[in-house]
C-alpha cells in the first residue's frame, strides 16, 4: 500500500469549516455564464474587488487569463520565467511565470508578453490547447473546422481551435439569420463571462469535480429510491435550500448528475485519496478511494465524518471536503461493504461497487469469531465492532494476528520461515503465472528467513509480523519498488509523489524500516507516527499513519495468519496476552519502571487512548507487567484499571 507525506500545504484543508463558496455579488448573480463563472470562484481563479465585484463583462487580458489557468490547474510555483514587460509587481506576475514553465504561454519575439492587452479568442485557443498537453491530453485533431470564417483564424491557431471545438472547449456564435452556421471569430476578445465557460469545459476535461458538478443547487425528495424535484427554486445559494427543509427524506443536489450536497442520514465513501484533520488525534489524516465513513453533517462545502469509530467511542471525527467524497442516503444505497464467515470458518472481507452494489473484491484475514453466523452479512466501521442486517450490535472481534504488538517474537526459525516463503511463491505461480512467473527464483522475499530472524534478535521485533508486512507492501516480492530498487516496504512511496528510492538490497531496505520508521515515529509512544505498534486500524495501529487503506491492517495480518496456518499455528498456540489501554480522560497514561506509584517511577506515557500492549505478568492485584514501548526496555507497568484485556480471536 502506499504512504501519505502530509505536507501544510494540506493542512490547510482543515480550516474554513464552516465556509461556503456562495459568492453573492450582483454582477456573477443572473449572468448568462453564471455557471461558468461560479467554477472560477470555487476555484479561487477570480477575485473581487473592495465592493465585492468581479466584473464579468469586461474583456480578458492576456495575464488574467494566464493566471486563471494557473489556478485552475494547480501550477508549481515558478521562479525562472521572465518577461520583459511583466515587472515582479504585476497582478499576475506568479501565474504568469507558472503558466510559462509550464509551457502555456511562450511570449513574443521581442521578449515581452503583453500582459494587459486583450486576448484574442486564437490565442485563448491556444494557451487550452497548450493546457491539454499539460494535463497529458490527446491534442489531434480528428475534424476538419467548418467555421463560416474559419479561413481567418491565422495557420498557427487552427489545429489547436479544431481540438478546442472537437472536445467541446469551444462551440463558435451562430448566426442570428441562420443558425446553422457558426462563426469563430478568431480576432474578437472575450469577456470573463464568456473565457468562464471555456475554462469550464477543460475543467471537466480534466474531471474536476467542481466543474463537473457545477450548476445550482436544488431541493429534491428521494421517492421509492429515486430522486424527485420539489417545488423549491434551485438557487446558487446553498442555504437558501437548506432553510426549506421539512422532510428527512429531503436532500439537496447540484448540478446535472444531481451530486448531494446535504442528506439528513446515510454514509460517506471517498471518492479518491482524501486527506482531513482529525479532531480525536489532533493530526492530518489520510484515506484511500472508496473509503467508508459515518456521516455526521454537511455546511455544502465541508462534510463532518467519522473515520473507523466503534460502538462506543468516535474514530477520527473532522471534516472531508464535499467534493472528494460522495454523500449515499441509506435509501439510495446500493450496498456497504460487507464481512461474512467463509465455509473454513474463516472472515471474509468482501467490497463492493458503492454505485452498482455488486461485489468487486474480497480477502480472508483470519479465524471466523464463534458470534459470527453462516450466510449471514456483518458490517463494521473499524473492522473491530460489527452490526447485522437490522443494524443492531453483533459483536467485537479483535483478530490475533491484526493486534499483536511487533515486541511479540514468532515461535518460528529461519528454515521454517523460508519454507512458507517458497511455498507462498510457488502457490502465486500457480494462481497466476503470468504476473506472478518466475516468482519462486527472482522474488525478492526469498531465502530472506535468516535476516528476519536477525532483526527479530537485534531489534526485538516479531520476525513473522515483518514478513507478513514485506508480502503485503510488496505484492510477494514481485512489485515494481521491491524488484526494482529492493525496496520491499514501499517506504518513501506516497500517494501523491511516489519517490523511487534505491536500496543496496532487500535487507539494506529491512535495515532502514527498523531505524529510520519504525524505532523513529511508529514504535516509541510518542513518535511522530506513533497510534500503537500494531497492523491496527485505522484508529490505531501502523495503519493510521504507514497506509491509507482503511483495510491495509486487516490484510497484513491476513498474510500472519495464513503462514501461522500452513506452519502448524504455532504462534497461535502460544499466544500472547494483549491489552488495550482505555483511560478515556485527556491526562495522559503512566507507564511505570516499577508497579508503584511516584514520579521517580515514570517510564513514559501514552498521550493517546486506545495502545495495544502485551501483558506479560498479571499476578500483582493492581499492575499489569508490559513490554514498553521504548526501545532498550522489556518490562514496564501499567495499572489494571487502565487495561482491558482483549478476548482474541486465533
Amino acid at each position: 500500500m502506499k504512504k501519505y507525506i502530509l505536507s501544510l500545504l494540506t493542512f490547510t484543508l482543515a480550516v474554513g469549516l464552516f465556509f461556503t463558496t456562495n459568492a453573492s455579488a450582483e454582477d456573477v448573480s443572473g449572468n448568462y455564464h453564471e455557471e461558468g463563472l461560479r467554477v472560477l470562484i470555487d476555484k479561487g481563479a477570480i477575485s473581487p474587488d473592495a465592493n465585492g465585484n468581479y466584473y464579468p463583462e469586461n474583456k480578458v487580458t492576456r495575464g488574467q487569463f494566464a493566471s486563471i489557468l494557473s489556478k485552475v490547474l494547480g501550477l508549481p510555483k515558478d521562479t525562472t520565467k521572465n518577461f520583459s514587460d511583466v515587472p515582479s509587481n504585476h497582478k499576475y506576475a506568479q501565474e504568469i511565470k507558472n503558466a510559462a514553465a509550464a509551457n502555456i504561454i511562450s511570449g513574443y519575439e521581442d521578449g515581452t508578453f503583453k500582459p494587459d492587452a486583450p486576448i484574442q479568442r486564437q490565442h485563448m485557443a491556444l494557451m487550452l490547447e497548450k493546457a491539454l498537453v499539460y494535463l497529458k491530453k490527446n491534442t489531434k485533431p480528428t475534424i476538419t473546422l467548418s467555421f463560416a470564417d474559419t479561413g481567418k483564424i491565422l495557420e498557427p491557431y487552427r489545429e489547436a481551435v479544431a481540438i478546442g471545438y472537437e472536445l467541446g472547449l469551444i462551440n463558435g456564435s451562430p448566426d442570428p439569420k441562420n443558425p446553422t452556421v457558426k462563426y469563430f471569430n478568431p480576432s474578437d476578445n472575450t469577456t470573463l463571462a464568456h473565457a468562464s465557460r471555456f475554462v469550464q469545459r477543460l475543467m471537466e476535461v480534466k474531471n474536476d469535480p467542481i466543474a463537473i458538478h457545477a450548476g445550482t443547487y436544488q431541493l429534491k425528495e428521494i421517492v421509492n429510491g429515486s430522486l424527485v424535484a420539489t417545488s423549491a427554486k434551485p438557487s446558487y445559494n446553498y442555504s437558501d435550500l437548506v432553510k426549506q427543509i421539512t422532510k428527512d427524506t429531503q436532500v439537496i443536489t447540484k448540478g446535472k448528475q444531481d451530486k448531494i450536497f446535504y442528506m439528513n442520514s446515510g454514509f460517506v465513501v471517498s471518492d479518491v485519496y482524501t486527506t482531513f484533520y482529525s479532531e480525536t488525534v489532533k493530526d492530518i489524516i489520510g484515506v484511500a478511494a472508496d473509503t467508508e465513513l459515518k456521516y455526521y453533517h454537511s455546511d455544502g462545502t465541508k462534510v463532518k465524518v467519522d473515520l473507523a469509530s466503534s460502538f462506543d467511542a468516535q474514530g477520527h471525527v473532522g471534516y472531508a471536503d464535499i467534493y472528494n467524497v460522495s454523500l449515499i442516503p441509506y435509501s439510495l444505497s446500493k450496498g456497504r461493504h460487507y464481512y461474512i464467515r467463509t465455509n473454513d470458518n474463516e472472515i471474509k472481507h468482501v467490497l463492493i461497487d458503492h454505485e452498482t452494489g455488486k461485489d468487486t473484491a474480497s480477502y480472508t484475514f483470519g479465524k471466523a469469531p464463534s458470534e459470527m453466523q453462516a450466510g449471514v452479512k456483518y458490517y463494521s466501521w473499524n473492522g473491530v465492532d460489527f452490526t447485522g442486517p437490522s443494524g443492531n450490535k453483533a459483536f467485537s472481534y479483535y483478530n490475533y494476528y491484526q493486534w499483536l504488538p511487533i515486541h511479540s517474537k514468532t515461535q518460528y526459525t529461519a528454515e521454517e520461515l523460508n519454507k512458507y516463503i517458497d511455498y507462498a511463491l510457488a502457490e502465486r505461480e500457480s494462481i497466476n503465472p503470468v504476473k506472478y512467473k518466475d516468482a519462486t527464483k527472482i522474488s525478492k522475499i526469498k531465502g530472506l528467513g535468516e535476516e528476519l530472524k536477525q532483526i527479530e534478535a537485534d531489534y526485538n521485533v516479531n520476525a513473522m509480523m515483518l514478513l507478513a508486512l514485506a508480502m503485503h507492501e510488496s505484492d510477494f516480492g514481485m512489485n515494481y519498488y521491491s524488484q526494482n530498487h529492493n525496496n520491499l516496504f514501499s517506504l518513501y512511496v506516497n500517494d501523491t509523489n511516489p519517490l523511487n528510492k534505491e536500496f543496496d538490497s532487500p535487507e539494506a531496505n529491512i535495515e532502514e524500516l527498523m531505524s529510520k520508521f519504525f524505532f523513529k515515529n511508529y514504535i516509541p509512544a510518542n513518535g511522530m507516527f506513533a497510534h500503537g505498534s500494531v497492523f491496527g486500524n485505522k484508529r490505531t495501529g501502523f495503519n493510521v499513519k504507514y497506509a491509507s487503506d482503511p483495510y491495509w491492517g486487516a490484510k497484513a495480518a491476513g498474510h500472519y495468519y495464513r503462514a501461522d496456518k500452513y506452519l502448524g499455528f504455532k504462534d497461535a498456540s502460544n499466544a500472547y496476552t494483549i491489552g488495550m489501554t482505555n483511560n478515556n480522560t485527556s491526562v495522559p497514561l503512566n507507564v511505570r519502571t516499577q508497579p508503584l506509584y511516584g514520579d521517580q517511577y515514570k517510564m513514559y506515557q501514552y498521550s493517546r487512548n486506545y495502545m495495544p500492549v502485551i501483558i506479560t505478568d498479571s499476578s500483582n492485584d493492581e499492575w499489569y507487567q508490559i513490554i514498553p514501548d521504548k526501545v532498550g526496555t522489556t518490562e514496564g507497568y501499567i495499572h489494571k484499571d487502565y487495561v482491558k484485556v482483549l478476548n482474541t480471536t486465533k
